[in-house]
């Protein structure tokens, strides 16, 4: 009969990993252990210098040969400032005026990425990492300017950086651009409320540096 798991020791040996990898304290929000649904125990933590707004997962894995794996996903946190000023300087390059922000979504990323990893050391294709990011610009900025064609040009940019990713473009009413805040948005409700002008545009840069939009493959201008 196998030993029944102590969440309290599991969430500790998570807590030391994360301190011994990146040389802080972190606080558990959550855990829950592994289930029919998900095979590995899952952890809800956020660093004890930031808030809970600041919250990522820990996976813990339990290997055939006996070991218990962890990975997380504090790295998206940590590099999002710089990934976010990388982003921007390409960005600069289309549109004079912006705001934007990145997010990684949920899940770990590769337990190589610590807070020694800078932007451009980031991609490797054999592994899973990808940003979604949002680009505001005002209406009056943009109206004569080919949107799709802009987002292939940054889409190049970021193939020549080799960052990877799907950027969304929103057309922003004139009079509620000031009112946009930096850091995520709730989109839908900045939509139901007249922000945005039409649908957004995509373009998105893939894990093998092709270049897609509107599902096609396309050719980056500029």
């Amino acid at each position: 009969m196998s030993k029944k798991p102590n969440p309290e020791a599991i969430k500790e040996q998570m807590l030391s990993h994360l301190e011994e990898k990146y040389g802080e304290e972190f606080v558990p929000i959550s855990l829950s252990l592994s289930d029919w649904a998900y095979s590995y125990d899952r952890l809800q933590a956020y660093p004890k210098q930031g808030s809970e707004q600041d919250h990522f997962e820990v996976w813990g894995t339990k290997m055939e040969d006996g070991s218990y794996r962890i990975s997380d996903g504090y790295f998206g946190i940590l590099i999002r400032p710089q990934y976010e000023a990388a982003l921007s300087g390409i960005v600069r390059g289309t549109y004079d005026e912006f705001k934007l922000y990145v997010e990684f979504g949920e899940g770990v990323l590769p337990d190589r990425l610590n807070k020694s990893t800078p932007v451009e050391q980031i991609y490797s294709q054999d592994e899973n990492f990808s940003s979604d990011t949002v680009i505001f610009v005002k209406q009056s900025l943009v109206q004569d300017q080919n949107i799709e064609a802009g987002l292939r040009q940054i889409a190049g940019k970021m193939r020549e950086q080799q960052m990877v990713g799907f950027v969304r473009l929103y057309v922003v009413v004139d009079e509620k651009y000031d009112s946009i805040g930096s850091g995520p948005q709730n989109l839908s409700a900045l939509q139901d409320e007249g922000y945005f002008v039409g649908d957004y545009k995509s373009v998105m840069v893939t894990p093998d540096m092709t270049i897609r939009q509107n599902g096609e493959e396309v050719v980056a201008d500029g």
